[in-house]
């Protein structure tokens, strides 16, 4: 299973309509909710790709890991 980003690009919050259709696709389950306009998914790729052409005012992402740099200095190396 792959992990999904979905977007509403519409007017005001997402439809409550929607992300019960989101919802109910087999083998998919929403992780997270948090934000107003965002949900991020987990599930299989080509069903996710056939809801969203459903419906054209959400966007549908790859989730993608970003590795942070190290935040503690380190000791420089004399020379």
């Amino acid at each position: 299973m792959s992990r999904f980003i979905l977007r509403y690009r519409g007017q005001g919050a997402k439809p409550t309509g929607d992300v019960d259709r989101i919802r109910s696709l087999e083998n998919t389950k929403v992780l997270s909710e948090s934000s107003p306009r965002m949900l991020l998914v987990e599930g299989p790729e080509a069903g996710l790709k056939a809801l969203v052409e459903s419906m054209p005012q959400w966007v549908l992402t790859p989730e993608r890991m970003i590795p942070l740099p190290d935040p503690r200095p380190k000791p420089r190396k004399k020379d």
